[in-house]
């Protein structure tokens, strides 16, 4: 089991060197090597599946982990958009997905247009053992703007408290007391990173004719999710302790009653719908510390702010873990002296936070995160951050596609 304190962390970090960062100008980054960074670079990918249509976006997903990084391609962001070209059955035509005419193709495009503005489908057929095999030629956006991904949430919020009442120096409560909290729930969390969208009734979506023209590219492009996610809270608990009687002050009131401390725990399931795995399923204790002699009159107060810390690092950990802030590109500054890395963290994100670290993914041999350094955030745009490296001795060990930059402190 993880602990999370007061800083609303990765469940799963490590423990971290954190440094305050001052933001230098935009105009001190340094271009990045590639100047038509923002076009659609071609790719092939190559599908299979059960079906024509689980094919051809099996082969859309290879061909975006070829130019982007697996990472990516497996990101909420790209699972949700392929999940409509596999799962949606609503009022599609008749012949539509049959693996001859490409009937579907425009419909297709339309829901893939985020990421990959075109592609030709250059060879399809069905193996021996009926399984369909597609391959294609796509072109990727490389910098595409930051897209929203879908997501079915259950969770069932965080409304209850217990206070555990102890005699002084004894650990064995002598008394259990319930309460109630209220709060907005951590879909309100997720909505305002403006990139997460919680699955409803609703068909698809619908553009006026006065809207922007990226949302206008929208118009009709079905919303289905490509994660399930499944929050399970536990009531919060709060211990405190009751004074001992004083025999020299003898009184018949209440004795005076002290928090002594207060914590959460909640389970986190991540399902993957697009391939019917399993791909996070963490239990995490979020804790408060309580300052000394607090009274027991401060609970309501402090359950809102545990409650909170919590419920943000909850959204935090489902956000991150669906879209991974993994270095998309690397190159050194004038003179080779700072080393600068692009990662797939939107700029309304990254602003949120005062300090960043920069790692790899645990190994089969050594399964935690492994801190290379710390980074500097120097701008960014809807899509992506700039960010400055600290303390790396060796760049070569940022992998693009597979080093993440992680927030570290808010």
């Amino acid at each position: 089991m993880n602990n999370l304190h007061l800083v609303p962390v990765f469940a799963w970090f490590a423990t971290v060197v954190v440094a305050q960062v001052e933001v230098p100008a935009p105009a001190a980054v340094p271009a990045a090597p590639s100047a038509a960074a923002a076009m659609a670079t071609p790719a092939e990918g190559f599908g299979r599946g059960v079906g024509y249509r689980e094919a051809l976006a099996a082969a859309l997903e290879d061909a975006v982990g070829k130019t982007k990084g697996v990472a990516i391609a497996r990101s909420g962001a790209v699972q949700s958009r392929l999940r409509v070209v596999t799962g949606w059955h609503q009022d599609l035509p008749a012949g539509w997905f049959d693996g001859e005419v490409e009937r579907e193709r425009e419909w297709v495009q339309q829901q893939v247009a985020g990421f990959v503005p075109s592609y030709q489908v250059q060879k399809k057929v069905r193996a021996e053992d009926g399984q369909w095999e597609v391959t294609v030629l796509a072109q990727v956006a490389m910098l595409a703007d930051a897209e929203a991904f879908v997501i079915d949430l259950v969770d069932d919020d965080l409304r209850a408290w217990e206070l555990e009442r102890c005699e002084e120096g004894a650990e064995v409560p002598f008394a259990r007391v319930q309460g109630s909290y209220e709060a907005p729930s951590i879909r309100d969390n997720l909505r305002a990173t403006g990139v997460v969208r919680i699955v409803a009734k609703a068909g698809g979506v619908e553009a006026g004719p006065d809207a922007a023209p990226r949302e206008r590219e929208k118009q009709g492009q079905r919303l289905v999710a490509s994660h399930k996610v499944v929050v399970s809270w536990q009531p919060m608990r709060f211990r405190s302790f009751v004074e001992k009687p004083n025999k020299a002050r003898p009184s018949n009131g209440p004795r005076p009653q002290f928090l002594t401390a207060g914590a959460v725990q909640v389970t986190v399931q991540i399902t993957d719908l697009v391939r019917d795995i399993a791909i996070h399923d963490r239990t995490s204790t979020i804790s408060i510390d309580l300052p000394p002699a607090t009274p027991v009159e401060r609970l309501d107060a402090f359950a809102v702010q545990l409650g909170d810390r919590a419920k943000a690092a909850v959204a935090e950990a489902v956000f991150f873990a669906l879209q991974p802030p993994v270095v998309l590109r690397k190159w050194p500054g004038e003179g080779g002296k700072d080393w600068f890395v692009e990662v797939a963290m939107a700029c309304r994100i990254a602003q949120g936070y005062a300090a960043f670290t920069i790692g790899n993914q645990g190994s089969l041999a050594n399964p935690d995160w492994q801190l290379l350094g710390r980074a500097a955030f120097v701008g960014g745009n809807v899509g992506s951050s700039t960010f400055r490296l600290e303390g790396v001795d060796d760049p070569s060990r940022i992998e693009v596609g597979a080093s993440e930059v992680r927030p570290a402190q808010k």
